[in-house]
């Protein structure tokens, strides 16, 4: 096995990595095969991953503040749109800087991942720290947990582009047309370079980060959040491939548990109803059987019935005896 999976690595080297291997175990030793794989680390790699059917979480590195890239415009317009819903800004205004209206700025933000116009959406919340901290609205982290760099740049950790995924994807009937700008964004490429299924993503490329968040849909939904520096794009594809085949494979696990249960309940209830119908049928009489005792009370009231005739026989027998014996003794006093 060990051989074989050196070899093809060798090939996967020579092929530039155009297919990703095969892992297996659990999520913790596949994510540690993969990085040894591609020789990663606490300081170029972090990943979030949130399967969507059963809450299951995997983090490494999740709170590392990395060079986020053009990931932060999932935030920033996520923001936005829920702005416009609650009727604080209308999608016909225009943004300054950016040379066109709200509705514009969104499509060519998440679709064309355009700089200027994002920047633009950025400060026309205010400056940077109190764009920093309307963005906070989408995070689980606490003041503590959030370090320097989060507030000194454009920094943000997987972490936080997990819990924008998941309130995105909780709230999904909200956001139809930001989720279709993710959807077309960059085919082809990062998260959709190696997965032939549904992805809204948005992805991020500056100066050796190479990163990819985003909702892969597939048989089995789950949210991926990938951060790199100095490591590639193929980094994030990979990782796509294997966390689609770990979320796929415990789902079948998860099926056929539920197959077997489903057997063995089946198999027990059949089993109750042949034991039901091979029970014995009992038959209650009215009153106890002849060999039987009979109750106390209906002893008793049987004694008293009997008891009476018995009593006359012998009374009148032995007033019968008395009488005869009586005329016995007078006939012999006469003969004498």
């Amino acid at each position: 096995m060990i051989r074989r999976l050196a070899a093809a690595l060798l090939v996967l080297l020579i092929l530039g990595g155009a297919v990703s291997a095969a892992y297996e175990g659990t999520i913790e030793e596949r994510v540690a095969q993969f990085m040894a794989d591609r020789r990663l680390n606490e300081y170029n790699f972090a990943v979030s991953y949130y399967d969507c059917e059963t809450g299951e979480r995997f983090d490494f590195n999740e709170t590392r503040m990395m060079v986020a890239a053009s990931t932060f415009k999932l935030p920033l317009n996520l923001y936005y749109y829920e702005l416009e819903q609650a009727g604080e800004i209308s999608p016909d205004a225009y943004i300054p800087n950016s040379g066109t209206t709200l509705r514009n700025c969104h499509r060519m933000s998440l679709v064309d991942s355009n700089n200027d116009v994002s920047i633009a959406m950025l400060y026309n919340l205010g400056d940077f720290r109190t764009y920093k901290q309307k963005m906070r609205k989408y995070f689980t982290m606490t003041d503590e947990e959030i370090t320097t760099p989060y507030w000194a740049d454009n920094n943000y950790c997987t972490r936080m582009m997990t819990d924008a995924l998941l309130y995105l994807y909780e709230r999904q009937e909200q956001f139809p047309e930001m989720l279709d700008y993710m959807k077309q964004s960059c085919p082809g490429r990062y998260f959709k370079k190696r997965l032939d299924c549904e992805i809204a993503h948005k992805f991020g490329s500056f100066e050796g980060a190479e990163n990819d968040v985003g909702i892969i849909y597939g048989d089995h939904p789950f949210l991926l959040s990938v951060f790199t520096m100095q490591a590639g794009e193929n980094v994030s594809a990979d990782a796509a491939v294997l966390f689609r085949d770990y979320t796929d494979e415990r789902a079948a696990q998860r099926e056929e548990a539920a197959r077997l249960a489903a057997e063995q309940a089946a198999a027990e209830a059949a089993a109750t109803k042949v034991a039901e119908k091979s029970q014995p049928v009992t038959v209650t009489l009215d009153r106890p059987a002849q060999d039987e005792p009979l109750p106390e009370a209906e002893a008793e009231s049987a004694f008293a019935w009997w008891m009476i005739p018995v009593a006359l026989g012998v009374f009148l027998a032995g007033s019968g005896l008395v009488l005869l014996l009586l005329r016995i003794g007078k006939r012999r006093r006469i003969r004498s």
